[in-house]
């Protein structure tokens, strides 16, 4: 299979996934031109990735952020999340929260009537402060709520250096 045959599949089954019915059959002459310089086929491929992103993450937990001088604290809202399902990861100038709350759905007896909690994977992103100290992060989880805590290093003024002659 070709590249863009590829892409283009992955395309209809990401479009599937989302709005839930058969993407359209798109005719000949059917399309838009891309700009000078633009190859589409790695503008679809990328576009994919982007969307396979976005259905890997089911909702997104509520935060507050909090600041000192000494440190930058994360507080992340995720009731009926067990401990074990929840990870702290750091990358990039990023701290990243991740875990999972299980569907209500199947438990025993219970039938769905209405459902307001959101289930499924969750990510949340926080930036660092350029000097935050990620070897040093303390994450502590109790009654839903994690407390991230990242001390931010004791930085300096400038050192002012001399520019010699050349």
């Amino acid at each position: 299979m070709t590249e863009v045959a590829s892409a283009l599949n992955e395309v209809r089954d990401l479009y599937a996934k989302f709005l839930g019915q058969p993407a359209p059959q798109i005719g000949p002459g059917w399309y838009a031109p891309f700009p000078p310089g633009i190859d589409p086929i790695r503008y679809a491929i990328e576009e994919a990735a982007e969307l396979k992103r976005h259905l890997a993450t089911a909702w997104v937990p509520r935060a507050d952020v909090y600041g000192t001088k000494d440190a930058v604290i994360f507080r992340v809202e995720i009731p009926g999340v067990g401990r074990e399902q929840v990870k702290v990861l750091v990358a990039e100038g990023e701290c990243i929260v991740r875990g999972t709350r299980a569907t209500a759905a199947g438990e025993g007896d219970l039938r769905p009537l209405g459902l307001e909690l959101p289930y499924g994977a969750f990510e949340r992103r926080f930036p660092l402060p350029l000097h935050a100290d990620a070897d040093k992060l303390v994450a502590r989880y109790a009654d839903g709520l994690l407390e991230v805590t990242i001390p931010i290093l004791e930085v300096g003024p400038p050192k002012e250096m001399k520019v010699e002659r050349a």
